[in-house]
């Protein structure tokens, strides 16, 4: 169970000499609108009268007036960095503007899934998808610059600074239930089938008498199946394997993967980060994109983190906007549950990406202990939202359909 691409891209993008710079605050997949900044500007405004009560209520209708005007202007202004194409989309309703992003999420995703074939082929597919990513992209952002949606990329966080172990307890989090996932119904499927595997081959030598040629043949034949699997498919054929058989036999394993994977998206969404597809399960995957390298999760669009990677700087912005997505999938598990079992490679890929940055320990530990205050906090507030967003995703609904789900639900406190 993982997050998707975006964390897998950190861990072997990120090159060991990349410096975080704590100064630039790049948001990713996300502009920022000045409409905030002339709200407040609203609130500060103080009106001077010295006149009757008539005098008084002209003079703030005024001011009222003269401030919805400056609000006007800057949404005007924001709009209008927008190609003309999405602005009329989204001048036409939410709806159609959604349905527009999910049928250029599709092209992104079949883009990433795409392998083999013609190489020039191949490089058209991914450029087809890169473009159709980013008016995705502008779609969100023009949604949101347009106040039609108002989650994304509004997530309320907890002030950036060192944390404590003790702080964490004192949130009721306990970090060794949270950042040490068990794995179990995985693990334990992988060693039932170990054995399986083992009585078979037994049974085999004990029945059949295969001289020493056979058995090495067998056993060459078995490895090499591993083998081609490790290196060719990143593993993806046992994890079709395993899952396929977890989901069969454990419910609790489906309900859990569901809500990992809805936290997963929503933490992104409210983060600022628009995903770019989902899938819950290895066979589903399989179904959608008819390829082994993409596994179940969720992925995003992160084309503004992977330039700045490219360029050997990340903002402190993006990096905790990542770190939160990647621990949300064990954060509702110890929400709900009260520990972690899946997610362990999250983890490690976020271990690997501080580690890529040349992150001390303590530097570490203080950006994971900051990033599940904020996680566990979003969570805890929205866990409703996160229960109905894992039902329709466990129905097939759309990355569009998800936005409209969460935007209908949310609260006032976000």
């Amino acid at each position: 169970m993982t997050c998707g691409s975006v964390m897998a891209t950190l861990a072997t993008l990120v090159p060991a000499t990349a410096r975080v710079s704590a100064s630039r605050r790049h948001h990713v997949g996300t502009r920022k609108s000045s409409i905030v900044s002339q709200r407040q500007r609203r609130r500060s405004t103080c009106v001077s009268v010295s006149a009757g009560e008539d005098d008084v209520g002209d003079a703030v209708k005024d001011v009222i007036d003269a401030n919805e005007d400056m609000v006007s202007t800057s949404q005007q202004t924001s709009l209008e960095s927008f190609p003309e194409p999405i602005r009329t989309l989204v001048e036409s309703g939410v709806d159609k503007s959604l349905r527009f992003m999910d049928e250029r999420l599709s092209i992104a995703m079949k883009g990433e899934a795409a392998g083999g074939g013609d190489e020039a082929e191949l490089l058209e597919e991914r450029r087809a998808a890169a473009i159709a990513e980013d008016e995705a992209v502008q779609m969100i952002n023009c949604l949101k610059a347009s106040s039609a949606i108002r989650g994304f990329g509004a997530a309320r966080l907890i002030p950036r600074r060192d944390y404590a172990l003790s702080e964490l307890k004192l949130n009721d989090i306990e970090a060794e239930k949270l950042l040490a996932p068990t794995e179990s119904t995985i693990s334990g499927l992988r060693d039932l089938f170990s054995r399986g595997l083992l009585v078979l081959l037994g049974g085999y030598i004990f029945l059949a008498h295969p001289d020493g040629r056979q058995i090495a043949g067998l056993i060459t034949l078995l490895s090499g199946f591993v083998a081609v699997d490790q290196i060719g498919f990143g593993g993806g054929m046992e994890a079709l394997a395993l899952d396929t058989a977890a989901q069969a036999m454990s419910p609790k394993y489906v309900d859990r993967l569901k809500k990992h994977e809805a936290a997963h998206f929503l933490v992104a969404y409210l983060m600022g980060i628009l995903p770019k597809g989902y899938t819950l399960s290895s066979l589903d995957a399989w179904e959608k994109y008819n390829a082994l390298n993409v596994q179940a999760g969720c992925a995003f669009c992160d084309g503004d983190f992977q330039r700045e990677v490219a360029l050997g700087k990340i903002g402190s912005g993006s990096l905790g906007k990542f770190s939160c997505v990647a621990l949300a999938g064990i954060g509702m598990e110890y929400v709900e549950f009260g520990y972690a079992e899946g997610g362990l490679s999250d983890v490690r890929q976020l271990d690997g990406m501080l580690s890529a940055l040349a992150f001390s320990q303590k530097k570490s530990d203080s950006e994971v202990r900051w990033a599940v205050l904020n996680v566990i906090s979003i969570l805890r507030r929205h866990r409703d939202v996160v229960v109905a967003l894992a039902d329709a995703m466990a129905k097939g609904a759309s990355v569009g359909e998800c936005v409209q789900l969460i935007e209908e639900n949310i609260g006032d406190d976000i």
